[in-house]
């Protein structure tokens, strides 16, 4: 297998894979055998029937689809490994053409963690905080909100995120909202009518929700880093028990869902203390 990685703009890189024939055939004999195997003709017994009956009668389109399938995940993740690259999206992948007498060629577009610089967001934060003072001089309850926090690390720092990313996840926003509207018996059409919007409209607004949403999860992630925020696992058990939810005994067990919990509770940990240290002895009036 041969790689050669191009980088591409905003932390996108491009990977061209090929692959030699001989292991292509290979790929091909053993789907087929897996195929005669399991192949049931009157006559014979099952697997039992001559291989060239079997071609014969096989969807060749069909079992082409499985030895490609097979190809590309194999040696895209074999590439992934040999080039330590570490994606942060599902890979854009394109096929020339294929042919069992020659080198499988394939592209694979995909995004990576992108470099992140931030600015001084303290200052921000506390400029945001001070302002809030000043449009409420009689209100002694002013607090900074999370999007307060957001919102000043977003303008206070640097980075390009892959069109890839936002791209998929503006498409889940727009299948969550379809199937959202579906649920009360709206179409699309009928909802972005209701709404005086075009889909495209509708796309744009998602792209920038996305690319924003994207943006600060990057940001924060480094920040806690930078900050030394720490969740313990007792933190995390606690916070799944308290939520009462029937699965929580299986959630305990879930290394998935035990991660993605002490992610959002270090978000909040950094969050809070950046407000904390913006409002300084104001932050317990809350």
């Amino acid at each position: 297998m041969q790689v050669k990685v191009e980088k591409q703009p905003k932390s996108t890189l491009k990977l061209i894979i090929s692959v030699p024939s001989t292991n292509v055939k290979e790929e091909y004999e053993k789907v087929f055998e897996e195929v005669v195997k399991n192949a049931e003709f009157p006559g014979f017994r099952k697997g039992m029937a001559p291989k060239d009956m079997v071609k014969q009668k096989t969807d060749v389109s069909k079992l082409y689809g499985e030895v490609i399938n097979n190809l590309l995940q194999k040696y895209y993740t074999q590439a992934l490994k040999e080039n330590l690259v570490q994606p942060v999206s599902n890979p854009k992948v394109e096929i020339k053409e294929f042919d069992l007498e020659k080198d499988f060629e394939f592209t694979a577009i995909l995004a990576v963690r992108p470099e992140v610089e931030i600015g001084d967001y303290k200052s921000e934060i506390k400029s945001n905080y001070d302002k809030k003072i000043e449009e409420a001089i009689s209100d002694t309850h002013v607090h900074l909100h999370t999007n307060d926090v957001i919102d000043a690390l977003l303008k206070n720092s640097k980075v390009e995120i892959s069109d890839l990313l936002v791209d998929e996840e503006a498409e889940r926003m727009m299948s969550r909202l379809i199937n959202q509207a579906q649920s009360i018996g709206l179409s699309l059409d009928q909802y972005l009518k209701a709404q005086n919007k075009t889909a495209d409209q509708l796309k744009d607004e998602y792209k920038k929700i996305a690319e924003n949403n994207i943006k600060s999860e990057f940001i924060l992630d480094k920040l806690i880093r930078d900050e030394k925020i720490e969740i313990t696992d007792k933190e995390v058990e606690d916070m799944i028990k308290a939520s009462g939810v029937p699965d929580a005994e299986e959630k305990l067990n879930n290394t998935t869902e035990k991660w993605y919990i002490k992610n959002i509770l270090e978000k909040n940990k950094l969050i809070t203390k950046l407000m904390e240290e913006a409002e300084g002895e104001n932050h317990h009036a809350h």
